[in-house]
């Protein structure tokens, strides 16, 4: 998916243009599957804090270089087809942005009432251009199930992408208002990367509040507006969502096999198998599971409690596991 996420947009910008922010963990698969990719424009970042510092660090990094930049921000973990309808999305989010001030996201009119999602709520249209773009009422985190068909039933509310597209003094100064603590920290970075400081960085980088962009800036800035996507979109990030990506087996499960891993069924349908290294994960008789087996753990759940793993990890938290996330 990162290789589909660099391809995706050769049609935008330059090679030179494009950065991957990453932790050390991927750092060595990204640089096996991208053998052309430039090493210095993958960016380490010194621990995981969530959006907003990441953001702020590829901030400071291209700002280095050019303080005037236009930044598209775009997870890999996402399906969008055609390229072509993706690039007249950009675009036309690069032409509002470009006033200096609006702060661009994309939404997708929902297609069901996904609770794994966050969703924004539309204000007023911004122009009669296409693709549609509308200012933002508010931004509501995953809602529950309730919550979320009440806002499909409105027709007022898309989900959130998180894909933006900024000029970076836009966003500088949307941090200074609102997370004043996260502009310092982007400022900090900004004069460590000129000086060619890594230990500085990475202080300024750890002292960022652990936050998110949505949470740190979107959810209050003035000058926000939500583009349509107007091309398939699907966020990747969830184990049902691999049921949209992935062709079915014959008996109807949905395979991710990896690293010698292998899968057998019977009288079993409507399961998502995950797996990495040599082993086999067999089911029996059971229907509409999430089965993943990574090292030495294994998640068995239901389908429809998959969206709500977050739940799981808070507990595994509490009880000192980390171990296993």
């Amino acid at each position: 998916m990162i290789v589909a996420a660099i391809e995706r947009l050769s049609g935008i910008c330059e090679p030179e243009n494009i950065w991957i922010v990453t932790n050390r963990t991927q750092k060595k698969a990204i640089g096996k599957l991208l053998l052309d990719f430039p090493i210095e424009q993958v960016l380490i970042e010194p621990e995981a804090r969530n959006t907003a510092p990441c953001i702020a660090f590829a901030m400071a990094t291209i700002a280095a270089r050019d303080p005037d930049a236009t930044l598209i921000v775009l997870p890999a973990d996402q399906v969008i087809d055609p390229v072509p309808e993706f690039e007249r999305m950009v675009a036309r989010a690069q032409a509002i942005a470009s006033d200096g001030k609006t702060l661009v996201t994309f939404g997708i009119p929902p297609k069901f009432a996904a609770t794994g999602y966050g969703y924004i709520e539309l204000g007023e249209p911004t122009d009669k251009a296409l693709p549609r773009a509308f200012a933002t009422k508010r931004f509501r985190e995953k809602p529950d199930a309730a919550t979320a068909q009440q806002f499909v039933d409105s027709g007022n509310f898309w989900w959130n992408s998180g894909i933006f597209v900024f000029q970076i003094d836009a966003m500088q100064k949307a941090f200074t208002e609102h997370a004043p603590h996260l502009a310092t920290a982007a400022t900090r970075m900004l004069i460590a990367i000129k000086a060619n400081k890594r230990p500085q960085l990475v202080r300024a980088f750890k002292k960022a509040p652990k936050t998110s962009i949505d949470f740190a800036v979107m959810e209050k800035a003035s000058h926000i507006a939500v583009v349509e996507c107007t091309a398939h979109w699907d966020d990747v990030g969830s184990f049902p969502a691999l049921a949209r990506v992935l062709e079915a087996t014959p008996d109807n499960n949905h395979l991710s096999l990896h690293a010698g891993a292998d899968a057998q069924s019977l009288e079993a349908q409507g399961n998502i198998i995950y797996a990495e290294g040599k082993r086999t994960v067999t089911v029996f008789g059971v229907d509409n599971l999430v089965v993943a087996a990574v090292g030495d753990a294994v998640l068995v759940c239901p389908k429809d409690k998959a969206d709500q793993l977050k739940t799981l990890i808070d507990h595994l938290r509490e009880n000192g596991r980390e171990d296993l996330l």
